[in-house]
Formats: structure tokens, C-alpha cells, sequence
């Protein structure tokens, strides 16, 4: 759930690592989507294998941000990295979408 930008700079003051909404959002996009090709696939899936395969995608969606963080100028280590590194990220992720169907 998003914060207010009160609670953010409590939670920066305290050094708490702030995630950014659409990014922490991902997961439960990722569990779905692990779920239907589960369903899919007939696959025998533990719980330990779906966390591994939802700890993944998280680790890459949070490396994705942190390099598009640092490729725009943000220091790795600002706490507004991760947060504008998401958009960026998500930005570039639906621009390149767009011009690969061939939509601008």
C-alpha cells in the first residue's frame, strides 16, 4: 500500500528501505501469473518452488529498477533510487512494448 509522503520521510528518517508501490505491487502480479501457469502446465509445484520462482522475479524487478536508477543518474544508494528506478523501468519496459507492435 502506497504511503503518504509524511510517512515516507518517518520511514527514510529511519532508514527503511521504501519500495515503490508498482514495483512492491509486482508480486502479487508474478503470484498470479505463476499460479495460472501452474494450472496450465499440470505441473507439481511445492511451496518451496513457487517462493523460489516469486523470489526471483522480485530480485530481478528490484535489480531492473536499481539499473535504470543508476543508467539515469541516481546513485544506487539515494533513497529515491529505487522509487524513480521503478519508473524508469516500467516506463522503458511498456516503451519498448509499444514500439515493438509497432504503435508509435
Amino acid at each position: 500500500m502506497p504511503c503518504t509522503p509524511d510517512a515516507v520521510q518517518v520511514l527514510r528518517k529511519a532508514n527503511i528501505l521504501v519500495a515503490p508501490a508498482m514495483a512492491a505491487g509486482a508480486g502479487g502480479v508474478v503470484a498470479g501469473e505463476l499460479e495460472l501457469n501452474h494450472e496450465c502446465s499440470l505441473m507439481n509445484w511445492s511451496p518451496e518452488d513457487f517462493e523460489s520462482k516469486l523470489q526471483e522475479a522480485m530480485k530481478q524487478t528490484y535489480q531492473r529498477a536499481i539499473k535504470a536508477a543508476t543508467d539515469f543518474g541516481y546513485q544506487k544508494e539515494s533513497p529515491e533510487a529505487l522509487v524513480h528506478g521503478a519508473v524508469i523501468s516500467a516506463f522503458l519496459t511498456i516503451a519498448q512494448a509499444m514500439t515493438d507492435q509497432d504503435c508509435v
